[in-house]
């Protein structure tokens, strides 16, 4: 969400929605990095706490965070979702992550 914001913010600097004037582009920067490395970060106690067998998802996991944020730096103006569907690398780890995620959740 605040990547979205962030490429809303870059397209249309000093004008669009008014909500726009409240938000600085270092200000989103920090809130889509926290909310990356809590989402690791609690995935991560998840997986330990609740379903240890999905710890070897972890890799995959990290990955997609880092290549997704490789993207939104290089790509920059681009939608997420956008984002996530044009790069099969980044394709192939979800759906590596679900498949593997079935497999080992499957009874």
């Amino acid at each position: 969400a605040t990547l979205k914001r962030q490429v809303e913010l870059q397209a249309n600097p000093g004008s669009g929605r008014v909500v726009l004037q409240l938000y600085s582009p270092q200000l989103l920067d920090r809130y889509a990095s926290l909310a990356a490395v809590s989402a690791t970060l609690f995935y991560g106690l998840f997986v330990v706490t609740v379903r240890q067998e999905l710890i070897v998802t972890q890799p995959l996991v990290l990955f997609g965070h880092f290549r997704y944020w490789y993207l939104a730096d290089t790509r920059g103006r681009e939608s997420p979702t956008d984002l996530l569907w044009s790069d099969l690398m980044l394709i192939g780890t979800v759906l590596s992550w679900g498949l593997l995620c079935a497999y080992l959740l499957w009874p």
